[in-house]
């Protein structure tokens, strides 16, 4: 299994600006390991070689979804996390207005977080038979 872009592409051809150079073999193996994942390792050399530029947009799309995910979990306290939408002063009445996101949810939840990968990679590899669960 080899990782399937490079810096210079997420940077130069997608013109990712979300995940810096030093993090970015690690974003890179964690996004190789879902891609082949969501695509039932049907990646192969014929595949890299028909559909190389989907393939690596697909996992620099990845490379964002998981690098945002994990900077949220890293700030959400609870996966209900909550603003104060107004605020009363006499008999005290607060009301909350809640933030989820797609992003806070699969933060919150693997199920969430596998639906938004698939969305993901979906957008870049539709109709390429990568998806396919079948042989």
């Amino acid at each position: 299994m080899s990782d399937y872009t490079t810096y210079d592409f997420y940077a130069n051809k997608y013109y990712g600006d979300t995940v810096p150079e030093t993090d970015f073999p690690k974003w890179l193996s964690r996004a190789t390991d879902k891609l082949n994942y969501v695509t039932f390792g049907h990646i192969n050399d014929d595949a890299l070689e028909d559909y190389n530029v989907q393939i690596q947009k697909a996992t620099c799309a990845l490379i964002d979804l998981l690098y945002s995910i994990d900077q949220i979990a890293k700030q959400v306290i609870s996966a209900d996390e909550r603003n104060i939408k107004s605020k009363s002063s006499g008999n005290e009445s607060v009301t909350f207005e809640t933030t989820k996101t797609s992003i806070t949810e699969a933060a919150a939840s693997d199920k969430a977080q596998y639906q938004l990968i698939t969305d993901t990679v979906s957008e870049y590899l539709a109709g390429t038979g990568l998806l396919y669960a079948g042989y």
